[in-house]
């Protein structure tokens, strides 16, 4: 059985893009992480830290916060080093996208409509299902979660994982639900469970919020740049957060040019006007 624990960052107020992410591998696999997991946790040796949460282990400056800013440099340096090995050495793999959400807010109706699970009957000229195009989350969601039901092998099913206590749960079971019964994703059959859980008891979903959370600052830092980074530019923690990367697009990032290609099979009059037709084979976006 596959089991993938995923996360949520960005889906707040003001937030300039929309980030899923989290790992995603064997039950088995799974098992041995979480225990070396907690016996980094426990060898901290601070008695109110429970789990790690990015956002209570930094500042969005990156400076330390809380119990951690009373800890010396080596002392953190190790203790997130250990917890990201921790990840790598268990071959977990890792999945994750990202929406621009000013880029989104530039799409038509019939745009969002179709990369929210809308289906358009080309022959009949009508729209079967129209998505949900007021969900600016679903299309990271359905890209990162996707990512584990195309990889693993035939038979298998994936079972994934949310956190309980985030604002995120209000949503996921809807767009999980709306995934499922897209027309258009030949991997739905492989889409086993959906649970929500506490991160203290799903161990899985302090990686995800690790990944999440990286991913999220990387991707401000690249919206500020204006172009994208080599890979060797990426920083160096979000580098080895990936580390058992299958393929590069798994990551895809949806920025304008990311949007347009995504929008290439939408009948042009469809379409926003100024956009270019994709007449070549889709380039791949990535977070980088």
């Amino acid at each position: 059985m596959i089991e993938a624990y995923m996360d949520e960052s960005g889906i707040h107020e003001g937030a300039h893009v929309c980030v899923v992410a989290g790992y995603w591998g064997l039950t088995k696999k799974w098992k041995r992480f979480e225990s070396q997991w907690s016996q980094i946790i426990e060898g901290a040796k601070e008695p109110t830290l429970k789990e790690f949460h990015s956002t209570k282990f930094w500042y969005a400056d990156g400076t330390r916060k809380g119990i951690f800013a009373q800890w010396d440099d080596s002392k953190a340096e190790e203790f997130v080093d250990d917890l990201v090995s921790c990840i790598v050495e268990t071959n977990l793999f890792p999945t994750s996208a990202v929406l621009v959400i000013e880029d989104w807010k530039k799409l038509n109706k019939y745009e969002r409509m179709f990369l929210t699970g809308g289906y358009y009957d080309l022959d009949n000229q009508h729209w079967i299902t129209t998505g949900a195009p007021n969900k600016t989350y679903f299309l990271p969601f359905q890209f990162a979660v996707v990512g584990p039901a195309i990889h693993c092998r035939a038979g298998l099913h994936v079972n994934y994982t949310f956190d309980l206590n985030k604002q995120f749960k209000n949503h996921v079971v809807d767009l999980y639900t709306l995934l499922k019964s897209d027309q258009k994703l030949q991997s739905r059959h492989r889409l086993g469970a959906l649970d929500l859980e506490e991160s203290q008891r799903a161990v899985g979903l302090q990686a995800a919020d690790l990944l999440a959370y990286q991913t999220y600052k990387f991707s401000k830092l690249r919206l500020a740049r204006k172009e994208p980074f080599k890979f060797q530019e990426v920083p160096q923690l979000l580098r080895r957060l990936i580390t058992n990367r299958i393929e590069d697009d798994d990551f895809p990032f949806f920025d304008t040019e990311g949007l347009n290609v995504a929008l290439h099979n939408l009948p042009a009059h469809m379409r926003s006007p100024g956009w270019k037709p994709m007449r070549l084979k889709p380039v791949r976006r990535v977070i980088w």
